[in-house]
């Protein structure tokens, strides 16, 4: 039997999620995922999962995970290895900062994501030795010169000793004398030490070193003399630079395998890390779910598609599958190339993928994670064992059936096929019950039409199908539940070019040999599939109405957005003509101190009366429109009858009846009956309603009425601001009714408030005089004002 992983293509998903890893390390982990047996444990990698799609979806943020490329730094502590090398050292240094700048992140967001955060205990962090490798390091992985005081000392040295050398060579290339003797005037190297080309001829002219001698012959390389010394001072200085520089490594290396094994652990918890963002990173891409971990023994699937299919083909049919409430044997039958090894495969590859943390492509899912998974999927012809496909398929069979029990899944395509029909039926009949018995959940292909009608007569076992549309001869790879299906082999054969003669004899032959079930199936079939047309017409029609109402919101939402400018215009209208009457006011008043007029005032007012009443009016009532701020329901006091109000349309609705589990409420809209969601709904308000008589005049009549007016203002205990805007109004009045003279009492206190009164008496056109009141009225404490 082949490995699950194989059967199931699980390794092909493993394979997948491993292109998201970005380290070797995290595809090594992706590529060997592991299957959790215990709930809880699986809960807790779905967690984790779930908290790094979370981060993955606020990439775009300021708050990225600061997950970088790092390396497998676990090999190179062997026991045979006493010092690293640089690039070692570096990778090293890579992981400290990694390690570092997760934790610091995981730390600021402990509460946002607590799974990960527990794993910040993992990382080992060693800021130091970070340091000590930003000293002696530079950004292109290069010692620095200054990494030691001997190591700079060196450095100095050998600069100076290649300044010499330059020189040097300067003065040998300037003299006539040497270059007679040389091929070209400049010079090369030769292990590391400068040479000339000197003619053959002249080869013992130049005193020095031969360290070459060209293929002709006709060119040697020589040191001369004068470099001899210089050079071997070079070659003692680099000598001493590159010891330098071992041992600044092996000092290094005897620091870090100090710490060797919990780097170990922290370089293993960053692969774990790169793992968990791969799976977060891939279920991202298709939008897939977290299964709910379930203790009952049960599978329920909405919307399920192949993962491995979705690589390769971009619309796949979502299909609804569950399992093990009602029933815990499913015969799922139908057209070949009908889809039904695929949901077979799709079942169990999905129970895998759950006990591995992971999420899964379907609108949701609840899985019971079995701790034994079978399955028995494909051609397992056994050349070495030299058994047949039939043989080698009863085989692996009677291995399940062994080993099956409570806690075992079991997908079986095609059971007990490649055999007699007769017997293999009756063979996969024993095997189903026996399965059944052992308490197994299973899940089953076939084509025998003897066990279709298991269903009918014993509890615990389910048909399925796969469609087949009649009309064009083609299998529509949806699961329906609950209906057997026929295998359509001549209709398959008619479509594939069977001339129809030869198919027509086929049939005949069929309903011949068969019982009338063949024909009630096949008709049941036929009604499947109107059904499905009918709900995939129903669907087309639900989206056409769905892209209907998110045009008319849309659109709703242009309009809404139209009117908000337009009355940011009329605002802005509406104040300028305010400011305009106001200042128009300003003056007819001053006419009115100037000359006394009585008139003019009321004309004033009036007019400023109606220009304010009418806009405002207007105005709130444009803004009520745009800003539309509804007052929930409070849905423990609605009544059946009661008024509501439609959001959007503004339509006044009756309530027919409460919401349902659903959120879903009855009302009558006029003399229409329909349904809508509860948040569509809110309490009743009249301003709302549209407006449908003319607009009347809101502006209310300014009429001035005679009042009695006191005589006296008091204004004790008072501010000079507010004192003087209450004097400029009682003025107002008291110059209107022809109150004179009026009594200002502002007290004595420490004079501040009469001399601001008195002060700004001095400019008053109400003013004819004004002056101390006597004693007997107050004295200095009251000023009188005669207007």
């Amino acid at each position: 039997m082949k490995s699950i992983n194989e059967t199931l293509e699980f390794d092909k998903v493993l394979s997948f999620i491993s292109n998201f890893a970005i380290s070797d390390l995290g595809k090594q982990k992706c590529l060997g995922a592991k299957i959790f047996e215990y709930g809880e444990k699986i809960k807790k990698e779905l967690e984790l999962t779930n908290e790094a799609i979370k981060i993955y979806n606020k990439k775009n943020n300021s708050a990225d995970f600061p997950l970088e490329n790092f390396y497998d730094t676990r090999r190179m502590f062997t026991q045979s290895v006493s010092s690293l090398e640089i690039d070692e050292i570096l990778a090293v240094a890579k992981n400290l900062k990694v390690a570092r700048l997760i934790n610091s992140f995981l730390e600021q967001n402990a509460e946002l994501y607590p799974n990960l955060a527990y794993m910040r205990q993992f990382l080992y962090i060693n800021r130091e030795f970070e340091k000590k490798i930003d000293e002696i390091f530079d950004s292109a992985g290069n010692v620095k010169d200054n990494a030691t005081p001997e190591l700079r000392n060196l450095k100095r040295s050998k600069k100076d000793t290649e300044a010499n050398i330059k020189t040097q060579v300067s003065r040998l290339l300037s003299s006539n004398d040497f270059c007679t003797h040389l091929q070209e005037t400049l010079y090369t190297y030769r292990d590391e030490r400068i040479v000339f080309q000197v003619k053959a001829e002249s080869k013992n002219k130049v005193q020095g070193i031969v360290h070459d001698v060209s293929a002709t012959g006709q060119t040697f390389y020589v040191e001369p003399q004068e470099l001899v010394g210089i050079n071997n001072k070079l070659k003692e200085i680099n000598i001493k630079i590159q010891a330098e520089i071992e041992r600044i490594l092996h000092d290094l290396s005897k620091e870090i395998f100090v710490f060797s094994d919990s780097l170990n652990i922290s370089t293993n918890t960053l692969g774990e890390f790169d793992f968990i963002f791969a799976k977060a990173k891939y279920a991202a891409k298709y939008d897939m779910c977290m299964p709910e971990i379930s203790y009952d023994k049960i599978i329920e699937i909405k919307g399920m598609k192949n993962p491995v299919l979705m690589s390769v083909k971009e619309e796949i049919v979502e299909n609804n599958f569950e399992i093990g409430s009602k029933y815990r044997t499913l015969m799922i039958s139908g057209s070949n190339t009908g889809g039904k090894t695929v949901v077979l495969k799709t079942v169990g590859l999905f129970t895998l993928m759950a006990k591995a943390g992971m999420f899964l492509p379907a609108y949701s899912a609840k899985i019971y994670p079995f701790k034994k998974i079978f399955a028995l999927i494909g051609d397992n012809q056994n050349i070495v064992h030299s058994l047949s496909t039939f043989s080698s398929h009863m085989a692996d069979l009677i291995e399940i059936v062994k080993e099956a029990d409570k806690e075992t899944l079991i997908c079986i395509d095609e059971i007990t096929a490649g055999t007699d029909p007769k017997e293999g039926s009756v063979l996969a009949q024993i095997v189903l019950e026996d399965l059944y018995n052992s308490g197994a959940v299973s899940v089953i292909t076939t084509h025998y039409s003897e066990l279709k009608s298991i269903a009918y007569r014993s509890s615990g076992f389910e048909n399925a199908s796969v469609e087949f549309d009649t009309q064009t001869l083609t299998p529509t790879y949806r699961l329906a539940i609950g209906i057997p299906g026929a295998s359509h082999a001549i209709e398959i054969a008619e479509n594939l070019g069977l001339p129809a003669q030869l198919c027509q004899k086929a049939k005949d032959l069929y309903f011949t040999q068969e019982d009338q079930t063949a024909k009630v199936l096949i008709e049941m079939n036929k009604t499947q599939n109107e059904l499905s047309r009918a709900e995939e017409k129903i669907k087309q029609e639900t989206a056409e109405i769905e892209a209907l109402k998110k045009d008319y919101e849309h659109k709703l939402s242009e309009l809404k957005q139209e009117k908000k400018k337009n009355l940011q215009i009329f605002k802005s209208k509406y104040e300028n003509q305010i400011d305009k009457a106001r200042n128009e006011i300003k003056h007819i008043m001053k006419a009115v101190r100037e000359e006394k007029s009585e008139k003019i005032a009321l004309r004033a007012f009036q007019k400023l009366g109606d220009i304010e009443n009418v806009s405002s009016s207007n105005f709130r009532s444009e803004e009520d429109e745009i800003t539309q701020e509804y007052k929930p329901i409070d849905w423990e006091n609605v009544k059946i009858g009661d008024k509501l109000l439609l959001k959007g349309v503004n339509q006044e609705v009756k309530l027919l009846a409460m919401p349902d589990k659903n959120n879903n409420v009855s009302v009558l809209m006029g003399m229409l009956k329909s349904t809508v969601k509860k948040n569509k709904l809110a309490k009743f308000e009249k301003k709302f309603m549209k407006k449908t008589q003319e607009h009347h005049s809101y502006a209310k009549q300014f009429e001035y009425k005679r009042q009695t007016l006191s005589h006296t203002l008091d204004l004790r205990g008072k501010r000079a601001e507010e004192a003087l805007e209450e004097v400029e109004l009682y003025l107002d009045k008291a110059s209107l009714v022809n109150l004179s003279p009026v009594y200002i009492i502002h007290g004595h206190g420490t004079g501040a408030l009469k001399q601001v009164i008195r002060e700004y008496l001095k400019t008053s056109p109400y003013q004819k005089k004004y002056y101390a009141a006597s004693q007997a009225e107050g004295g200095d404490g009251v000023t009188v004002v005669e207007l």
